[in-house]
């Protein structure tokens, strides 16, 4: 599977432009050949968005490596990269470990040449640290919720997903749902008002219809209406972002390098959160249409969806394979057990967010 910093669909440009640069043995034995997608791809990004502060240096690395003899390398415990012709640069220590990361990532098996099958990934899924990190990931969505009209909504979540035996969520929390939480605790219109002054540009990004704004007008112009308008369209507002998880390029890179990587990769996820009906957590909704299109787009996109006693794992891959959606292409692993309700009934959203 391909897959991409700066696109939607995840390609690994590694696995079409890097052929070949290990075939040269590196000049030192702590190097790793630099990926020419780390160059194209994590370079840019790192300027463009100044990625913690590294956007000058990373400007001047892009322009020094214009024109180098290939193949380059990367000496993460040095902190310098080299040519084929031996000329040298040196990188801050946070630079080099941010490529050296992303260079990891863009090195885990591709699965054009490795593929994962509907098997592996069963059985990776199956594994207790998985089962107890899908649990672990449903339960910090929990504590996120927020409680809007008597009733808790829960966030879906989502990142990276890679196997490495068992199956690695890794999670990347989108930054809107914080607008909601504290939206959703404000009890009067005026305050509203004043929080929506104060942060159009992220209420906008939560409330694309423009809901709360055309509420907040007709309070300001008195209407006797207005107060129990703006209450539903905050209610409106939360209720439509806690389904719409999105994974940015800015957010993708800073997952990225937050870690180190190893294994294989399999692509995006998102969860389907447990929803709140009379005070009991039941299931997810299944893959949507935009999710299958997702699928198709990237290869693999994986949806998790909530249980009451387990969760239901969707492989889509071979949506991917197909170039169509199909429903009965959808390859459905599922994990069952008497204690997850059990567990799930004490786990509540954190008081700080009702």
């Amino acid at each position: 599977m391909i897959r991409s910093l700066t696109t939607t669909a995840f390609l690994l440009a590694f696995a079409i432009t890097g052929a070949g640069v290990l075939a040269q043995e590196a000049p030192e034995s702590t190097t790793v050949a630099l990926k020419n997608a780390v160059r194209n791809e994590a370079l840019p990004l790192i300027a463009g968005s100044n990625y913690e502060g590294l956007g000058p240096e990373a400007q001047k690395v892009a322009t020094w490596l214009l024109n180098r003899p290939l193949p380059i390398f990367l000496d993460p415990a040095a902190a310098v990269i080299t040519d084929a012709a031996s000329a040298r640069l040196s990188l801050s220590r946070a630079l080099s470990l941010a490529l050296s990361r992303v260079n990891q990532w863009y090195g885990l098996a591709a699965t054009e040449d490795n593929p994962i099958t509907h098997a592996e990934l069963r059985a990776g899924t199956l594994r207790p640290e998985s089962v107890l990190q899908i649990r672990g990931l449903f339960e910090e969505s929990v504590r996120r919720a927020v409680r809007v009209e008597g009733r808790f909504v829960v966030p879906e979540a989502g990142g990276e997903a890679v196997l490495d035996g068992d199956l690695r969520l890794v999670e990347s929390r989108d930054p809107r749902w914080k607008t909601i939480q504290d939206l959703a605790k404000l009890t009067e219109p005026e305050a509203v008002s004043r929080f929506y002054n104060s942060h159009v540009l992220d209420v906008a990004r939560v409330d694309r219809h423009g809901l709360l704004g055309v509420a907040l007008a007709r309070l300001r112009l008195g209407h006797i209406t207005a107060p129990a308008e703006v209450e539903r369209a905050v209610a409106t507002v939360v209720r439509n972002a806690a389904p719409t998880y999105s994974l940015t390029p800015e957010s993708q890179f800073a997952l990225i390098a937050s870690r180190d990587w190893r294994g294989r990769y399999v692509g995006r996820f998102h969860t389907h959160a447990p929803r709140d009906q009379n005070g009991e957590w039941v299931a997810g909704d299944l893959p949507s249409f935009e999710d299958m299109q997702n699928a198709i787009e990237a290869g693999q996109y994986l949806t998790l969806s909530f249980d009451p006693d387990g969760f239901d794992l969707y492989d889509a891959s071979a949506l991917g394979d197909a170039g169509r959606i199909d429903l009965t292409l959808l390859k459905v692993i599922r994990y069952r057990s008497a204690t997850w309700r059990t567990h799930f009934q004490s786990v509540v959203p954190d008081a700080k967010t009702k």
